[in-house]
């Protein structure tokens, strides 16, 4: 019996839409309420018919004796009970009965079929409103492609269910129409910076190969140029590739921020020596994170990279590490250019360059403060900017503990 049931339930979801299947299960349901009400009305209507119908009925009473008066004196009469099978003007007591039992279990189960019926209609019309919202969702859904994502619901109404899946699928809209654009300024951005060192690559090759009377001297000044260009196009590609998988690539483990600091340091210092820029660690350097330490490094190095780049000789760039409730912050500092107020808006936008000729210079693309806001989110943590032009910037970063 149930796997017939399951069948039956199976052809039912298969075969019916959503609305007939509503419409289906309420007329169900308002049938099991009908019999149930039909046995009802009628086990009760055979305790109470058959005692209301057998109510003694008397036979006419005798005529009143006449005593030669002028008055009529009336003579007692004491009526038997009647039983069941009395027959009164021809017609059983019993049969009575029986009659209007069988005209309680007629009109009930007229009443119970208009019911039915009209329920079932009813649950139709009702369930093809409460589904006019989805039939909506479903229009604008086949409407929406990559290229037209600016279509919404934007139903009106009750803050109930439905509403509440049309605006969450507004709000996905949103957010899938503010992806695809970041994302074709990301691909139209990354073809321009890729363009710009393959064009160089190009143009050498092509000055040395033009020449018939090219030295040695001019193949080693091309190569020279070459692996410049192909050392831009490599961090590029890294920075790339960080950016698109860096959460699949992402590995938790414990990472003790104060050796992870002195290493970075460690690397940049040569880069610091050429700009005239000291570096210098201080703080509680003993704080430990949870979280992926090639990941963080490489979000280090881009700020305390910055801070040699954007500086001017004899400056400073200082990384002060403390723990600060839940969270182990990291502030690099600098005595450098600055960054003005409109260009902090856009700093962690990726390919954003407030001074072109340094990041030029040093290879970069613009990705670095990008790479560092994507590191920080993808460990929870947060990442702000105080800046003064003139007088320098500090990153502050927050990762939780």
């Amino acid at each position: 019996m149930k796997v017939g049931l399951q069948s039956i339930e199976r052809w039912i979801k298969r075969r019916l839409t959503l609305r007939w299947r509503l419409a289906l299960w309420s007329a169900a349901l308002l049938s099991v309420v009908s019999v149930a009400l039909i046995v009802f009305v009628n086990v009760v209507a055979r305790v109470a018919i058959p005692r209301a119908i057998a109510i003694p009925l008397f036979s006419t009473p005798p005529p009143p004796r006449s005593d030669g008066a002028d008055h009529l004196t009336p003579v007692p009469f004491d009526a038997p009970a009647l039983e069941p099978e009395t027959v009164v003007k021809g017609i059983a007591v019993q049969q009575v009965q029986q009659a209007t039992l069988r005209q309680v279990l007629l009109v009930s189960v007229l009443g119970a079929t208009l019911a039915v019926g009209l329920g079932s209609v009813g649950a139709y019309w009702l369930a093809g409103q409460a589904l006019r919202p989805v039939r909506d969702l479903s229009r604008t859904t086949r409407r929406i492609n990559a290229k037209k994502l600016d279509a919404r619901i934007a139903l009106e109404g009750p803050n109930d269910e439905i509403k509440a899946l049309a605006d969450a699928f507004d709000n996905m809209l949103a957010r899938l129409e503010r992806a695809f654009e970041q994302q074709d300024r990301f691909v139209g951005d990354a073809a321009h910076e890729l363009r710009t060192p393959l064009a160089t690559l190009r143009t050498n090759l092509e000055v040395v190969c033009a020449d018939p009377n090219a030295t040695l001297d001019n193949y080693r000044e091309m190569s020279l140029a070459l692996e410049r260009t192909l050392t831009r196009l490599e961090r590029l590609v890294a920075d790339l590739l960080l950016l698109a998988r860096g959460e699949k690539l992402m590995t938790r483990g414990e990472v003790s921020l104060g050796p992870l600091l002195e290493e970075v340091q460690l690397d940049l210092k040569p880069l610091a020596d050429e700009r005239q820029v000291s570096l210098r660690l201080n703080g509680e350097v003993g704080i430990t994170v949870r979280g992926d330490g090639r990941l963080l490094a490489t979000a280090f190095a881009n700020l305390v990279e910055n801070g040699i780049c954007y500086n001017y000789p004899g400056g400073e760039v200082v990384v002060h590490l403390q723990r600060e409730e839940r969270w182990a912050v990291v502030a690099v500092a600098d005595t450098g250019v600055g960054i003005s107020e409109e260009d902090q808006a856009h700093i962690f936008d990726r390919f954003y360059r407030a001074d072109r000729s340094c990041s030029h210079h040093r290879g970069g693309a613009g990705l670095g403060l990008s790479i560092v806001a994507h590191v920080v989110e993808q460990h929870g943590g947060q990442v702000q900017v105080e800046s003064s032009p003139g007088v320098g910037s500090t990153f502050t970063l927050r990762l939780p503990l």
